[in-house]
């Protein structure tokens, strides 16, 4: 009897061990997924505080050889700094680099793009084209806005 209650005192034993480990790696795998969860949903947070919208009127057909001016609404709840690094712009399915740009303050001389402001995006005339149509897609913090304008000659 003594060897019977050894061996269920070695399984029971080798249970636990073996319930501890399952219970240290289940406990591992809810943290992780538990800290992932909230990394998202801080950024899904920043992204819809960020909200804008192009207030430029889109039925103006612009010159061609003139710098086009993009005025941009901070409709959301976020502030964004006034900087190139804070927007990307596509033009017609190409990516402008920051040297065919510029931002500013349409408002001032602000440094800071504040709810309620509005920026002005000016784009290099050398990039345009006369008589066409572009669709130039602007970017920041996850949210997109769509601006379709014309070109004249």
């Amino acid at each position: 009897m003594a060897s019977v209650s050894a061996s269920h005192l070695i399984i029971f034993v080798a249970s636990l061990v073996i319930a501890a480990g399952v219970v240290g790696t289940l406990t591992t795998g809810v943290e992780r997924v538990s800290s992932s969860i909230d990394d998202g949903s801080l950024d899904v947070s920043q992204q819809i505080r960020m909200d804008m919208s192009v207030v430029s009127d889109s039925g103006v057909e612009y010159p061609h050889n003139e710098n086009l001016s993009v005025h941009v609404r901070n409709t959301g709840s976020q502030q964004v700094p006034i900087e190139r690094s804070s927007v990307d712009l596509v033009l017609d399915g190409n990516f402008l680099s920051e040297d065919e740009y510029s931002l500013r303050d349409a408002n001032g001389d602000d440094t800071i793009w504040r709810p309620g402001n509005v920026i002005e995006i000016e784009i290099d005339q050398s990039t345009l084209e006369e008589d066409r149509d572009y669709r130039l897609f602007l970017t920041v913090n996850g949210d997109q806005e769509l601006f379709e304008f014309r070109t004249e000659s």
